[in-house]
């Protein structure tokens, strides 16, 4: 087993809570399959054959039994924490089962990326930390979804990349820097001089990490998030030199005071001699060899023409499962696809998706949208470009355009309702409008 794989799904959703009331962010619906589903078929299409699962500890039933009906050839082996902890932080916990490269992926990223090429990657250059990114499209930061059209703050990041290598070389955010300046150090364009700085890439929280790095998360106990603290900081002491004296030559020294991240990246002689005697480098001018005489070494994957895209927002949720109607990624073709019941006279769009059990009056109308399971849609009823949950009721005459109408809501008979996140029970003859309705619940 040369990689071991790893899915964050504890993560509250703090950025779309529009969603997640009572319903944990990984079980929210995209296409009409839980959002972990997607990452989880990555996995098997890429030949896993399990992965750890990390889950709040009051959702695991849940979580368990929404992907026990999707039939997914993948062992799933869960662990509970109690409490919503950063991914780092959650990656030390499990420590003890890492043997192995780890692959670790958020379960909000959907991408029909082919993890091979990734994987070389990271194991021509023996790299510490490979992050994978993809290219933001114009259409996506445009994007606005349901509710209240107030402005976006969308949060990018300066990625620095070796042009000639893909060698990550900095990753730092735009809130981390002042007044919108970026500097970078001259010794480091001396190093790189062919440095391409980049503000169009989504970190797509996909990781493989070195399995020497991960001893050092473990051991680094302030280190709390992957993304915005233990990759900026590996990425930046490439560039450091070793501490002349570490924790072992010290032994007087209490044991919490942290290890030199040198003292855990030590390649075998195998692998020392290799680059010893290759002719090949990856730079031309000086002296040094490959990888400037770096131990430490991180790469960055991009892939630009794959689709990539993790549902973190409201926003970007809204995004993926519009851009899914339109066209359905192959790679996550399923036998177990939700059809229209042959039963129903209805009108359905080419587009659109019904979940099995649901009930459509045959004077109903469904158009680019995706509706779940156990659903009753009323006679006289238009849908159109909505995202609607399980056990949905939307009764007689009702207008839905635009809207994500969550689990276990009743619309009562002639409403409109149009761009609105629902999540209560709506009376009869409302007509609403980019709202978010959950004002009720959060009152009660």
């Amino acid at each position: 087993m040369e990689y071991q794989a790893v899915i964050m799904a504890a993560g509250s959703g703090s950025r779309m809570t529009e969603l997640t009331h009572h319903t944990p962010k990984c079980l929210l619906p995209i296409a009409n399959k839980p959002m972990i589903w997607y990452p989880l078929k990555m996995l098997e299409n890429a030949g896993f054959e399990e992965t750890i699962i990390i889950v709040q500890e009051e959702y695991e039933s849940t979580i368990a039994a929404a992907l026990a009906r999707l039939r997914l050839n993948i062992k799933l082996d869960y662990f509970r924490i109690k409490e919503d902890l950063g991914t780092a932080d959650s990656l030390r916990l499990i420590h003890d089962k890492i043997k192995t490269d780890v692959l670790v992926v958020s379960c909000d990223l959907v991408t029909d990326i082919p993890l091979h090429n990734l994987f070389e990657l990271h194991r021509i250059h023996q790299s510490c930390i490979t992050a994978m990114f993809s290219q933001i499209s114009p259409e996506v930061s445009a994007s606005r979804g349901p509710g209240p059209k107030t402005k976006t703050i969308q949060r990018k990041d300066f990625v620095g990349l070796d042009r000639l290598t893909q060698r990550l070389i900095f990753l730092v955010s735009e809130a981390d820097t002042d007044d919108e300046e970026l500097t970078i150090n001259k010794s480091l364009m001396r190093l790189f001089p062919q440095t391409l700085v980049r503000s169009d890439l989504l970190d797509a929280h996909l990781y493989v990490i070195h399995k020497r790095i991960c001893d050092y998360i473990a051991d680094r106990k302030s280190l709390s998030m992957l993304k915005s603290e233990v990759v900026p900081h590996v990425v930046r002491k490439q560039f450091s030199k070793p501490l002349k004296a570490t924790v072992e030559d010290m032994p007087n020294v209490a044991e919490s005071v942290n290890r030199d991240i040198y003292s855990f990246v030590n390649f075998s002689e195998e692998i020392e001699q290799i680059v010893d005697t290759s002719v090949w480098n990856d730079h031309y001018g000086d002296l040094r060899g490959p990888y400037q005489d770096q131990m430490i070494r991180c790469f960055a994957f991009i892939d630009k023409e794959a689709f990539c895209l993790r549902a973190n927002t409201l926003h970007s949720y809204w995004e993926i499962n519009r851009q899914l109607m339109n066209k359905p990624l192959g790679s996550f073709s399923s036998v177990d696809e939700d059809v229209l019941p042959a039963s129903s006279k209805a009108q359905i769009g080419a587009n659109s998706m019904i979940g099995k059990s649901t009930n459509l009056s045959d004077r109903c109308s469904v158009q680019q949208s995706f509706i779940g399971r156990n659903c009753t849609i009323g006679d006289k009823v238009r849908i159109s470009n909505c995202i609607v949950g399980e056990g949905v009721t939307i009764k007689e005459g009702t207008t839905l355009q635009g809207c994500i109408v969550l689990n276990n809501i009743t619309i009562e008979t002639l409403c409109d309702i149009k761009d609105c996140v629902v999540g209560v029970p709506v009376d009869s003859n409302s007509t609403l409008s980019n709202e978010f309705l959950f004002e009720k619940l959060m009152k009660m």
